[in-house]
This record gives structure tokens, C-alpha cells and sequence, in this order.
């Protein structure tokens, strides 16, 4: 217990006496490092290493810990031996740094005594140069007082001396404009009033000094009375000059004058009398074009006369403004904004005025007001039958009513009256776009995104005003009137093409090049076409968006079920019945068709090849004639020539639905024409605002979509109607002879004879291309045709499917059986679907079918197991090339018919 008592005792002994020693030791340590750091001792061979903090931390360490470890006295009595000759060992090298760092310090003070010396001689010149600036300043100041009392002098006397100048140059202005006003030289009065009311100060002219020294025995009165007095006098003068050189048509006088006003500061005066000037040039322009246009005794109702009027007057007044409006800016520019259009403001209302007096002339001298009174008491009596009546309309039409007899206005005068009424609105639309675009479009960048914007002179003119009150109704009541009575006119004199030339048989079964349809879808196109333009050209949407409201119904209720679906309805096949191929030496004559129909020439239009214009319409130009002309002959009706051999029903059938086919072809021609293959024909006529996409918006949306919705569902609703009719009943026995009943001789087979047989393949080659090349030289390819052909493809897989699953369960099949089964199936499919990948993805089901009953155990067994597994059946499938389609009940029932 002692001894324990002893070494704790010894131990804290020990930790007090070291402590406050290893506090100095490791302070002292901090500055011998920056010393060994810093000031240029060599750190490979550093001096005071045992006072470094690091080395005293590990000391101390090293210590503390053998003295926690010491268990005797001995070990405390040798650690208390070192720990002294560790002190001992500090504090000699503790002295020897003393010793240096002391002596380094009485050097660092006698190099700031030395530094201290230099920097007082430095101060002395410092004073010396602060002495020296403050006197340098002092003088600036007094220099610059005295530079700036003279500026002020300078100044003063220059202004004193533009002073007198001024005074002198106004009066000398003065006596010189009067002299120039009594001679009458109104260019140097103009001239020296200019340079007094633009060039000399206002407060000078008006001055007392200028008061006092100007007026003279001569002119007496003060210096802006005067000059007052004399703008007013040279006003009136030039206003009577620029009058009587307009009269006289002087045009280096009018010039003269026109260029004077502005130097007396009566710019608004100077573009008034320009405005009358050419106001009064459109006057005459206007007359005089009347009056050459109204030579001659018919002149009063020629064609076209009030149109190219119109055009004549505006392209006048279009050369004029572009012509004369460099001179304006010339003169006008710099001191009147906008003076051009300033001018074009003043002149409007003539514009308005004379193309107001064309205008309602035409509309006067074409009695229009008792033309829509007639019109409207038309009833279309052929339209109207044909919508309400349920019968064959070829017959009761064109023999009990005559619409000649109910009409009042020709059809050719009411399309007259409807493209010149359009051409004079389009020149008018084109005179707007010129004065916005020229004189009224923003510079600024603003009306970008919105488009240009129609100014508001011409949204607020006359004409405008009554282009909507008076000429716009009117239009829409022509333009509706003439196409719905050209549609019925197209109706009545319709003409069938012979369907006999496409029906001779020849090596190579093609699709007609011209597609023989009815003669009224090709005028219905035409009077669409320009009806359409027409409207386009007046450039004004609202009426074109209520044609396409309009003429829609029309052609729905007219066209569509008029014409469209009622003489399909009264052209239906009679059931089981076809078309069949006649032999090319039917005809002696080397005339395909017998009796070649009138409607020939008119149908079948070739593709089109410009662009922007109705050029695909070549073959159709006297169908037009024939709608629109008075002289027009009742047209042949349907052509039953050789139809002794082919129901006249059936190929007028074809005739329609090919007409259905021909008038989405054209009718999309048509907008096509209009929208995309021309893109710049309705921003053209549509420039304003959004006007022009709007309108092919409402072409697309409101016109050819329903159109072709419409169409699309009436050919479909058709061939399934044929199918069912006339088709139907040959694929059942075609199938019935390619797969019989009656026996298993076609499907258990021992010799490769049977095996080899091609009576089944050549049987139904025979059969269907006897059944399928009429409809594939007759009716439209890729409307019709493809259609017709996917429509068969799918009902005859299915049906194929349901005779093999019936004939197979009733016989089986054995392999050679199965292997015949597969060569017939390809052939059929080939037969059928040709190059078309698509339809062959009809008969996939009965492809796997034949598959199924043509594998061997392992093969099915492979196959089977692969459809077991989700993950890995996939890859099995794709090992075996098989997709499966049928269910694995069927590839069961299908094993089961292998025997």
C-alpha cells in the first residue's frame, strides 16, 4: 500500500513539475519553427530540432506514457533521470537560441535606424513638392478664371455677331422677296420666305430690335406681318398656277408649283391641290374609258366590258401614285410625314366614287335586280324530281320535264354576270393589297405574327360598304343559282361512255388509263372549279365560307343522293350476274365498242401536270360547253350496245361507282390544285391577317374531308352490296371445285400422280381470272379495284378456312395429301394477292392450318412445346419461323385431321 501510495505520489510529483515546463517548451517551439520555416535556415539540416513542436509532442508522449506505465520505483527513479537530462538537454539549446535570435534582433534595429535616416531626407522633399504644387495651383486657378471670362467674351461677341447677321440676312430676305413679289418670281420669294421662317430664329423675327430696324418707307409693316402677309399671297398664287397648269395639263408648271408650297410651309395646302389634280385625271380616266368601252350598239351588254373598265381604271391609278411618288417624297418627305399617304386618303373617295359609278352602271345595265327575281323563281324541277322520286330518273326526267321551259335567264348569261362581277371585285381586292402594302404597311415589326392588316381608309370606304350591302348578296345569289343549275344541267345531258372497249379481252389485264365514268361528274367538276376561283378572286372569306356552307348541301343532296346513290340504287346486279371478257374479233369493224358514245371523248381524264391551273381537265372541255351553252343537245342516255352479252344494269353499275371513284379524284384535284400545289394563289388573293389559312382550313375541313368521307363510304357500301349480290355465290363454288366433298380422293393420296395433278390449280386460275379482269380493266384502280380485291381476299380466306376445317374432319389427310394441299394453297394465294404482302396476311390463318396438317410428330411436337413456354416459347417460335396466329385448341383440332 506504501508503495502504491509512494508511486501515485511520485507520479503526480512528476506531471506537475513537467506541465508548466512543456507550456514554455511548446510556446518557444512555435517561434524556433518560424524561424527554421521562414528566415533562411536549411530545412535538410535544421538547427533547434529538439524544440520543435512536433518533437516536444513526442516527448512529452513518449514520457506520459512510460510513466503510466511504470509499476516499481526503479522504473519511476530512471524515468525522473531522464526526464532531468530532457530539461537539461532544452534548456541548453533554449540558451544558444536566445543567443542568436538576440543578436538577429540588434540587427533588424540597426536596419530601421538606417531606413529611419533615409526616409527623413524623403520627407524633407516631399514638403518641398507639396510647396510647389500649392503655388502651381493657385496660378491654375487664377488661369482658368481668366481663360473662362474670356470664353464668355468670345461667346458673347459671336452671338452679338450671328445677331446681326441674322438681322441682316432678314432683311435682306425681305427686300428681296419683296422685290421677287413685284416682279412676280414666286421661286426666290418662296425661296427668301423659306429662309426666314426655317433658317432664322423665330424670337428674332419676332423681336423688338428686328421691329425696329426692318420696317423702312417701303414696306412698313413688321417683320412677321409681313412675311404673314406674304405666305397668304404666295398661297393663293401658287394654288391659281398649280389650278391652271393642272387645266392645261402643263406638267413642268404643276411641278413647279407642286414643289413651291412646301417652302412657304403649306405642304397640307400643296397635296390637296395634287389630290384634286389626280382626282380629276381618275375622273377622265374613268370617262374616258367608259365612253371607248360603250362604242358600238351592243357594247351596253358585252362581256366583260364593266370588268376590263375596272382593270384599266386601277391600273391607272396605280402607275400614277408609283410614278409620282418619288416626287412627293422629293419634296414633301422632309417636312410632311406620310405625305403619300395623305394623298391616297384624299383621293379614296373619288376611287370610291368612280369604281362605284362602274360598278353600278354594270349592275343597272345588267338589270341584276331583275335577273336574281327570276332565278329565284326557278324551282330546278329536274333536281328536285330526281331527290324526291324513287324511280329510274333516266326516263321520267328527260321526257316529262323540260327545264328550258321554266328557265328565264340563260345559264351562259348568269355565268357571265358571275366572273365579271368577280374579276371587278377582284380588281378592287387587287388595288387594296397594292395601297396596303405600299403606303399603310408597319415598318416597325409589330403586325407580324397577325399578318398585314387592311387599313382602316379602306375598311371604312364606300365601296367597301357597299360591296357588302349591294354587290355581295348579289354575287351569292348568282354564284348559287349557276351552280346549281349547272349541276342539273350536267344531269340532264348527261352522257355513258361504252363500257364494251374495256372489256375486250387482251394478253395483259390492265387498269383503264382513262376510267370510264358519267359525263356530269367531269362538268360538275368544272362549274366547281371555276365557281370556286371565282369566289377565291374576290378575296372576300365570308362569302367563300358560305359557298362552302352553301354548295355543300348541294352537292350532298343533288350529287351525292341525287345523282350518286340513286342511280347506283336503280343500277343494281341482278343476282349471280357478271362481267365477262369479250373476244377482241367480236367486232369487224376494228371499233372496239360497236357504237363508241360521245361520253368517250369526255371521260377518263388524264393526270394531272401543271401546276395552280385546271390543266388534268383536257378531255372534259366540251363538257363544259355542254353545260353551260344554250345550244346544247339533249345528250345520248345509257349505252346498251353488246349487251347481249353483259347486263346493261351491271356495267352502268360500273359506269356509277367509277363516277363516285372520278369525282373524289377530281373534286380533290381541285382543292389540291388550290392549297398545295400553288401555296402562294390563296395567300395572294387572302393576304390579310390569318385570311388564308383560315380559307384552307375551311376548303379541307368543311369541303373535301366530309366529300371524301361521303364517297368512301358509298364505294364501300357499293362492292359489299355487289359482293353479296354477284359475287358471293361464284367464290362458293369456285371454292366447292377447288375443295370438294364428295370424296378424300383430293386429300388421301398414295401416288405421286395425283400428287403432280394441276387440274384443281388450273380450274380456279381459269375461274378467277375470268371472274376478276373485267372488274380489273373497268373499274378505278386504287378506289375501286383495291378495294373490290381486298374485300374478296377476305371473305375468300375465310371461307377457304371453314370448307377445309369442315372437308378435313370429315376425310383427314395424309401426308401426300397435305403436301398437294400446300402447292394448291400457294398457288391460290399468289393467284390472288400477286405482289401485295398485305392481303396476304389475310389467308395466315388457313396458311397455318395447311401448316399444321403438313408437319410431321416432331415438328408439331417442337412447335407444341414451344407455345407452352412465355419466355421461352418465343424463342422456339422463332426457331420453327412460326408465328402462331390459331389458338392451341385449333393446332390441336388441326393435328387431328393427319392421318
Amino acid at each position: 500500500m506504501n508503495e502504491n501510495s509512494y508511486g501515485n505520489n511520485t507520479k503526480l510529483n512528476i506531471k506537475g513539475l513537467f506541465t508548466p515546463r512543456y507550456s514554455l517548451y511548446s510556446s518557444i517551439s512555435i517561434d524556433i519553427e518560424n524561424i527554421m520555416s521562414g528566415n533562411g535556415f536549411n530545412q535538410s539540416a535544421p538547427l533547434f530540432s529538439t524544440l520543435s513542436e512536433s518533437k516536444l509532442d513526442k516527448t512529452v508522449s513518449t514520457l506520459d506514457q512510460r510513466f503510466h506505465e511504470a509499476t516499481t520505483t526503479n522504473e519511476l527513479h530512471s524515468l525522473i533521470a531522464e526526464i532531468d537530462t530532457t530539461t537539461a538537454s532544452i534548456d541548453k539549446e533554449l540558451n544558444h537560441f536566445s543567443i542568436i535570435k538576440s543578436k538577429k534582433h540588434q540587427q533588424e534595429t540597426s536596419n530601421i535606424e538606417l531606413n529611419r535616416a533615409k526616409l527623413s531626407t524623403t520627407i524633407s522633399n516631399s514638403t518641398e513638392m507639396t510647396s510647389l504644387f500649392s503655388a502651381a495651383n493657385d496660378l491654375g486657378h487664377s488661369l482658368t478664371f481668366k481663360i473662362k471670362s474670356l470664353d464668355q467674351e468670345i461667346g458673347n461677341v459671336k452671338q452679338t455677331l450671328t445677331f446681326v447677321s441674322d438681322i441682316q440676312a432678314l432683311k435682306n430676305n425681305i427686300n428681296q422677296a419683296s422685290y421677287a413679289i413685284e416682279h412676280k418670281n414666286w421661286e426666290l420669294a418662296a425661296q427668301c420666305l423659306h429662309t426666314i421662317t426655317s433658317k432664322l430664329p423665330p424670337e428674332l423675327v419676332n423681336g423688338n430690335f428686328a421691329s425696329v430696324v426692318i420696317p423702312s418707307t417701303d414696306i412698313p409693316e413688321l417683320p412677321s406681318v409681313t412675311v404673314q402677309k406674304w405666305i397668304e399671297l404666295l398661297t393663293e398664287e401658287f394654288q391659281k398656277g398649280f389650278n391652271e397648269a393642272s387645266k392645261n395639263r402643263n406638267v413642268s408648271e404643276l411641278t413647279k408649283y407642286f414643289q413651291l408650297f412646301p417652302l412657304i410651309q403649306k405642304e397640307e395646302i400643296g397635296l390637296n391641290c395634287y389630290s384634286k389634280f389626280i382626282c380629276q385625271i381618275i375622273t377622265d380616266t374613268s370617262r374616258s374609258l367608259i365612253n371607248s368601252a360603250s362604242g358600238g350598239s351592243n357594247a351596253a351588254t358585252k362581256h366583260g366590258m364593266y370588268l376590263t373598265i375596272s382593270m384599266k381604271l386601277f391600273e391607272n391609278i396605280s402607275m400614277m401614285l408609283s410614278q409620282h411618288g418619288p416626287l412627293i417624297k422629293k419634296y414633301y418627305g422632309s417636312t410632311y410625314d406620310n405625305a403619300i399617304s395623305y394623298v391616297v386618303t384624299k383621293i379614296q373617295h373619288e376611287i370610291d366614287s368612280q369604281i362605284g359609278l362602274i360598278s353600278d352602271t354594270f349592275y343597272d345595265i345588267k338589270r341584276i335586280d331583275k335577273v336574281i327575281q327570276d332565278i329565284s323563281l326557278y324551282n330546278f324541277p329536274v333536281l328536285s324530281k330526281r331527290f324526291s322520286d324513287h324511280e329510274d330518273p333516266s326516263g321520267v326526267d328527260q321526257a316529262n320535264v323540260n327545264p328550258e321551259e321554266d328557265e328565264l335567264v340563260s345559264i351562259v348569261e348568269i355565268g357571265d354576270l358571275v366572273s365579271e362581277l368577280a374579276g371587278i371585285l377582284h380588281n378592287w381586292a387587287l388595288y387594296c393589297k397594292f395601297i396596303t402594302l405600299k403606303y399603310y404597311q408597319s415598318n416597325d415589326g409589330t403586325d407580324n405574327d397577325e399578318g398585314l392588316k387592311l387599313p382602316k381608309l379602306i375598311m371604312d370606304s364606300n365601296f367597301t360598304g357597299k360591296i357588302h350591302k349591294k354587290f355581295l348578296p348579289a354575287f351569292e345569289s348568282l354564284y348559287s343559282y349557276y351552280f346549281r343549275r349547272s349541276l342539273e344541267k350536267a344531269i340532264t345531258i348527261e352522257e355513258l361512255p361504252s363500257l364494251e372497249p374495256h372489256l375486250i379481252m387482251t394478253s395483259s389485264s390492265d387498269p383503264p388509263d382513262q376510267v370510264p365514268c358519267s359525263s356530269v361528274i367531269e362538268d360538275a367538276t368544272l362549274v366547281l372549279n371555276t365557281t370556286l376561283r371565282n369566289i377565291i378572286d374576290t378575296a372576300q372569306p365570308i362569302t367563300l365560307k358560305r359557298f362552302i356552307n352553301e354548295d355543300f348541301k348541294v352537292i350532298q343532296r343533288d350529287l351525292i343522293n341525287g345523282f350518286f346513290i340513286k342511280n347506283l340504287n336503280s343500277n343494281q346486279p341482278r343476282y349471280n350476274s357478271t362481267l365477262t371478257l369479250v373476244a377482241p374479233t367480236s367486232n369487224p369493224n376494228g371499233v372496239l365498242s360497236g357504237t363508241a358514245s360521245p361520253g368517250i371523248s369526255r371521260s377518263g381524264t388524264p393526270v394531272h401536270e401543271g401546276s395552280g391551273t385546271m390543266g388534268f381537265f383536257k378531255g372534259a372541255s366540251s363538257a363544259l360547253g355542254n353545260v353551260v351553252g344554250s345550244g346544247a343537245s339533249a345528250g345520248a342516255g345509257i349505252s346498251t350496245t353488246a349487251a347481249h352479252t353483259n347486263n346493261a344494269k351491271l356495267m352502268n353499275f360500273v359506269l356509277y361507282l367509277n363516277t363516285v371513284a372520278m369525282g373524289q379524284e377530281y373534286f380533290t384535284k381541285i382543292f389540291e390544285s388550290i392549297t398545295k400545289n400553288n401555296p402562294d394563289y390563296l395567300r395572294n388573293n387572302f393576304p390579310f391577317g390569318k385570311d388564308s389559312e383560315k380559307i384552307a382550313s375551311i376548303l379541307k375541313t368543311e369541303f373535301l374531308d366530309p366529300f371524301i368521307s361521303i364517297t368512301n363510304k358509298i364505294i364501300q357500301d357499293s362492292l359489299i352490296n355487289f359482293y353479296n349480290q354477284s359475287l358471293k355465290n361464284k367464290l362458293l363454288n369456285l371454292i366447292n371445285d377447288c375443295f370438294p366433298d364428295a370424296n378424300d380422293s383430293h386429300y388421301i393420296i398414295y401416288s405421286v400422280n395425283s400428287l403432280n395433278d394441276t387440274s384443281t390449280i388450273l380450274r380456279f386460275t381459269t375461274t378467277w381470272q375470268s371472274l376478276i379482269r373485267p372488274y380489273k380493266q373497268t373499274f378505278h384502280k386504287s378506289l375501286i379495284f383495291h378495294k373490290l380485291l381486298r374485300l374478296l381476299v377476305v371473305n375468300l380466306a375465310n371461307l377457304i378456312e371453314k370448307k377445309l376445317v369442315n372437308v378435313l374432319k370429315k376425310f383427314k389427310i395424309n401426308e401426300l395429301g397435305s403436301l398437294k394441299l400446300e402447292k394448291d394453297m400457294s398457288h391460290i394465294i399468289n393467284e390472288m394477292c400477286e405482289d401485295n404482302y398485305e392481303l396476304r396476311e389475310k389467308f395466315v390463318r388457313v396458311t397455318q392450318l395447311v401448316l399444321l396438317v403438313g408437319m410431321d410428330d416432331e415438328e408439331y411436337d417442337m412447335s407444341n412445346e414451344g407455345g407452352h413456354n412465355n419466355d421461352e416459347g418465343d424463342q422456339a417460335g422463332d426457331d420453327l419461323g412460326v408465328n402462331w396466329v390459331l389458338t392451341p385448341m385449333e393446332r390441336k383440332q388441326a393435328r387431328k385431321f393427319r392421318v
